[in-house]
C-alpha cells in the first residue's frame, strides 16, 4: 500500500484500467498532460513499480517498432476495488458528520 501512495501510481493504475490496453507513450502523454509527473524517467519508475508489484502486466510485441503494452492484472483489479471501497467509505464518513 505504501508504494501505491507514491505520486502517479494510483493515477496510472486507474488510467490503464479505464483504457484496458495502453502503450508506454499513452501513459507518458497522460501523466505529462495532467502534470502528474514531468519526465520520462518518472513514468518509467511508475510503470516498473506497478509491474514489479504485480499490479500491471507488461507485454512486449514482436512488431517493428517494438511496442510495450500494459494491462491491469487480477491483483491490480483487486487493489483498485479495495481503494475505491476505501474512497467510498471515506466519502460517506464525511457526509454523515
Amino acid at each position: 500500500m505504501r508504494k501505491m501512495s507514491k505520486k502517479g501510481f494510483y493515477d496510472v493504475l486507474n488510467h490503464v484500467n479505464e483504457k484496458k490496453n495502453v502503450h508506454y507513450n499513452d501513459v507518458l502523454n497522460y501523466l505529462l498532460d495532467k502534470k502528474i509527473v514531468d519526465s520520462r524517467a518518472s513514468v518509467t519508475i511508475i510503470l516498473n513499480g506497478l509491474t514489479n508489484l504485480g499490479l500491471l502486466e507488461r507485454t512486449v510485441t514482436n512488431t517493428r517498432p517494438v511496442r510495450t503494452i500494459y494491462q491491469v492484472s487480477s491483483n491490480g483489479h483487486a487493489i483498485l476495488k479495495i481503494l475505491r471501497d476505501l474512497e467510498t467509505s471515506h466519502s460517506n464518513l464525511h457526509h454523515v458528520g
